[in-house]
């Protein structure tokens, strides 16, 4: 089966993509304007993807597009008060999933063949207690979706969760406790933020959300998803009760500052990784796998400046 992989280069941990928050701007009207910004970028760039993948590999099973880590996320530094963190961190959860859910759904399957997007990540932070016993708590989710799985009209999504918080992740930190992370994210606002993550996956369905991710979109090409740091922390199998498929043929390392590590022994049933890293000016990477070892670089072309795309072969 010849399957191709798209992916946006675009830097996020000093994020090239946002505007400047004018003063009389609220918070969600901010957000609203950046993710609009955002969601043309990678329609647009899935759209050329798509030709190029046409013209360059012809029939493929899908196109698999992928975006780097914190590619939804504001910079922390617009936030003007611990109120409009809060009114942010809400809004998150709510709109990016309506964005992505609305782009995927301007590519029909007719028009540009079968796409898997794998949209990068947004981090949010949720207040947990209250006073000096407070802390934050992160969800940092990747949703995938697909244009070609629909229930009614809403195409099905996906979202799995970063569980290992790093310390560049909400910007420097300042310092850490037992268990947590202090982070200044804007002005003299210290958060305490817990480093290990307890969300677990989950995939929408019309009327709900049940907690397994579904990664049986392309028949015969399970994939997994390691978000940054997990790749390093996590052990075999440790979050496989979240997985629909075990087995992956493919493992996305959606990252910002994670390499691929070639001592490392991965699962043995993997064929092939994929990096897409949102650190300095971002990288993307496609790497062969055998028995559980990195054996070589696939090479890809970049397209557009920006789009690197490659074909693999998974049998």
């Amino acid at each position: 089966m010849l399957v191709s992989i798209a992916s946006l280069r675009q830097p996020t941990f000093k994020s090239q993509l946002s505007h400047p928050r004018m003063p009389e701007q609220s918070i969600l009207d901010y957000l609203d304007s950046e993710l609009a910004e955002r969601a043309y970028l990678v329609r647009r760039k899935i759209k050329i993807a798509a030709k190029t993948a046409r013209e360059k590999h012809g029939e493929t099973a899908c196109v698999f597009f992928t975006l780097p880590e914190f590619f939804w996320n504001i910079p922390w530094h617009q936030i003007r008060s611990e109120e409009e963190l809060h009114e942010l961190s809400t809004a998150y959860l709510e709109k990016v999933p309506e964005c992505v859910t609305l782009l995927i759904s301007e590519l029909p399957m007719e028009q540009y063949g079968k796409i898997v997007l794998l949209a990068g990540s947004c981090a949010t932070l949720i207040k947990v207690g209250e006073g000096e016993s407070s802390y934050y708590d992160v969800i940092n989710y990747m949703l995938t979706i697909t244009n070609k799985e629909y229930e009614v009209d809403m195409p099905l999504m996906s979202m799995w969760p970063k569980r290992y918080v790093s310390g560049i992740d909400f910007g420097n930190h300042v310092g850490d406790e037992d268990g947590y992370w202090l982070f200044k994210l804007f002005d003299e606002l210290v958060v305490r933020v817990k480093a290990v993550s307890s969300v677990r996956a989950e995939h929408s369905y019309f009327g709900g959300y049940e907690g397994m991710f579904i990664n049986s979109l392309v028949p015969g090409c399970p994939f997994s998803i390691n978000l940054c740091l997990d790749y390093a922390e996590l052990k075999d199998g440790e979050r496989d009760k979240e997985i629909e498929l075990a087995g992956a043929k493919i493992d996305f390392l959606i990252a910002c500052g994670m390499k691929f590590n070639y001592g490392k022994l991965h699962p043995s049933s993997l064929q092939y990784a994929i990096r897409n890293d949102g650190a300095g000016d971002g990288e993307c990477e496609v790497v062969k796998l055998e028995a559980g070892r990195i054996v070589s670089v696939v090479p890809a072309l970049v397209i557009d400046d920006s789009l690197h795309l490659a074909a693999v072969h998974i049998t």
